[in-house]
């Protein structure tokens, strides 16, 4: 390994490391032990993004790209990120500013921006981060992205790749910008949802499209005399008797952190019927969730007959990867409790 010395990140998706690479342009970054990567490593080449990872800019998809990918690498149990420097697409920071400015003052877009000022569109350097794949001896990577640069920058230097596509939070801010990254560089973001010709409502993570339906949305709920911050929240201390468990992942600063607070003590105090009463238990935590706030009964109603699926391939029994491996019991719990809700509507309104 080219280098071991490193420091722990705590962070709201779980404790990730941060290692001395010796070299200041090049950060890298993992969840878990970099001698213990899968064979075909997820991993995030990402670009420094001073104005959107510092100060939380909301003009760019940045820092949302950046925070999607250690969601995905904490789901998965692994991954690695090159956080690389090297801002405005390579430009640096000046001509960011030049091209950003720009953008405010003379209502362009990025590519005509860049156009205006005699810049490349991008001229970023993958290949410190490429040679040290290599020298990991990673031949495969599954990578976090949208920008069809990075890939070909990938395959080019022998490196096989399969693309997780990451979901933009769409604001006013960035909507224009996001388009002109499809339209003018090639990028894939999935800018809207064609909702006449979908057979299926797929959520996953909270911050996505219709991530309302994820119990790991930020949406408290009020069950046994408390206040849980998210459904997942409740469902993780459930596995436990003991209160004094409920209360340490109650307090959990993210459902991220509950979870992996529930599974660290697993092993040696989970309740012995749990696998029985698990579902009771989450549907319990969806009734509260979906009755006690009524955008989200309003959410739930308005998928009228729509299949529900959480899109993953990382749980086969709460999710499935709609192609049958999975059992998707939450989206089949989400449908139990969408009829009852229409059931109790309907029955409602015959008797007014």
């Amino acid at each position: 390994m080219p280098f071991k010395d490193y420091c722990e990140l705590p962070t709201l998706h779980g404790t990730f490391r941060m290692y001395d690479t010796g070299n200041e342009m090049l950060r890298v970054v993992t969840f878990g032990d970099i001698n213990k990567l899968e064979s075909k490593p997820i991993l995030r080449l990402h670009s420094s993004c001073l104005a959107s990872e510092v100060f939380e800019a909301r003009d760019c998809d940045c820092a949302d790209q950046l925070r999607e990918s250690m969601k995905i690498m904490a789901h998965n149990g692994s991954g690695i990120i090159f956080h690389l420097h090297q801002e405005g697409r390579g430009q640096g920071l000046s001509n960011k500013i030049q091209a950003v400015y720009k953008m405010q003052s003379e209502a362009l877009d990025a590519a005509e921006s860049f156009e205006a000022l005699g810049l490349e569109q991008d001229v970023r350097d993958y290949a410190p981060a490429i040679n040290l794949l290599k020298e990991m001896a990673i031949k495969q990577v599954r990578l976090v992205s949208n920008n069809p640069r990075k890939r070909r920058a990938l395959e080019q230097a022998g490196i096989e790749v399969e693309l997780l596509n990451t979901h933009p939070q769409i604001r006013p801010e960035n909507i224009d910008y996001l388009k002109s990254k499809n339209e003018k560089l090639g990028h894939c973001l999935p800018l809207g949802v064609e909702y006449d010709n979908i057979n299926s409502i797929l959520f996953y993570h909270s911050d996505q499209t219709w991530g309302e339906l994820s119990n790991f949305s930020k949406h408290a709920i009020y069950l046994h005399n408390k206040i849980w911050p998210t459904a997942e929240h409740f469902y993780q201390a459930q596995k436990f008797i003991d209160p004094i468990l409920q209360e340490r992942i109650r307090c959990a600063a993210s459902p991220m952190l509950a979870k992996q607070i529930g599974k660290q003590l697993e092993s040696q105090h989970l309740q012995p019927n749990w696998h029985n009463i698990k579902e009771d238990i989450m549907l319990q935590a969806l009734t509260a969730k979906f009755t006690q706030n009524p955008e989200l009964e309003a959410l739930l109603l308005s998928t009228q007959q729509y299949h529900i699926a959480e899109h993953t391939l990382n749980d086969s029994y709460w999710g499935d990867a709609e192609d049958g491996s999975g059992l998707n019991r939450l989206g089949e719990l989400l449908m139990q409790l969408r009829n009852q809700l229409q059931f109790n509507k309907e029955a409602q309104l015959c008797a007014e």
